[in-house]
């Protein structure tokens, strides 16, 4: 019989979870074994006991973690936690938000794309967002600014499929530490995807600012540092050659200005992502409850 695992971070949306499983669970086919890992990113209140017992998954676990890290370490801790205990796990394995914005009505899709063993890595990319309109702009912005810098356009978040020949090999990369959605696009280029409208939440407002969309957008780009690295010497050959223009003399400066505070900003950004090494996450593990 297939068995699948279901990985969903969580921070403070009890209510929202809660309600994804109630869907989700009248989507999946009685045939198919469904468990659930939950990681909880050290949440303000702890309301486990609220979630659904009384359905078709087999076991219900969630990780407590000591500290907040955000949803792309809490996802990375969890992936390393089931590479470290495959034996509690299926082979297949869903990733999704908590809140609601992935369409859930996707993994009927995806179970059967994958079935069979088709494919090691599905992604769901985003077709539409709906947050507010600053929000969308800058994160086209981000978008653009990533692809210039790496030569790779990534249109997907946490929501994906991963067979467990592929969430070992992740398991072991130490890019995971910094965005999920970009070790996939570095270790798996040729991977199948689907089509989804980013949803709204359930309920809540999202959590992701200004500031974490920045930081968020470092951190993708530090996954591929090396070929940014290149590409900056692209551009630097590029601009030698633009300079014999004197029409353009005077974009070189500020432009080189703006090569050295990204340079600096990575490494800042590099130096607080670091804070708990990949390494040693499962130490940030405070407690797992199984609830089935």
């Amino acid at each position: 019989m297939r068995r699948i695992t279901l990985i969903l971070p969580v921070y403070n949306d009890w209510e929202s979870l809660r309600l994804l499983l109630n869907k989700i669970k009248k989507k999946i086919k009685k045939k198919i074994i469904c468990d659930v890992l939950i990681i909880n990113d050290n949440s303000h209140s702890n309301q486990i006991e609220r979630l659904d017992k009384e359905s078709v998954y087999k076991n219900i676990n969630v990780i407590n973690l000591r500290e907040n890290i955000g949803s792309q370490k809490a996802i990375a801790t969890g992936i390393k936690y089931i590479s470290k205990n495959f034996n509690k796990f299926g082979k297949e394995f869903i990733i999704l938000d908590s809140d609601g914005e992935d369409d859930y009505l996707k993994i009927v899709d995806i179970l059967k794309i994958t079935k069979n063993n088709k494919c090691d890595v599905l992604t769901v990319n985003r077709s539409t967002r709906k947050e507010s309109f600053v929000f969308s702009i800058l994160y086209e912005i981000h978008l653009i600014i990533t692809f210039l810098l790496t030569f790779k356009y990534i249109r997907y978040g946490n929501y994906s499929y991963l067979n467990s020949k592929a969430l070992s090999l992740i398991s072991k990369k130490s890019e995971l530490w910094l965005a999920y959605s970009a070790t996939l696009e570095k270790y798996f280029p040729n991977k199948k995807n689907i089509v989804a409208s980013r949803g709204k939440r359930f309920m809540g407002q999202s959590k992701m600012n200004y500031l974490q969309l920045i930081i968020h957008s470092f951190n993708i780009q530090l996954v591929f540092s090396k070929k940014i690295i290149i590409n900056y010497l692209l551009y630097l050959t590029l601009s030698i050659i633009i300079i014999n223009f004197n029409y353009f003399k005077f974009i070189l400066p500020p432009l080189y200005i703006l090569f050295l505070i990204h340079i600096i900003s990575l490494i800042i950004v590099n130096f607080i992502s670091s804070k708990i090494k990949f390494d040693d996450c499962l130490k940030n593990i405070k407690s797992i409850n199984q609830l089935r």
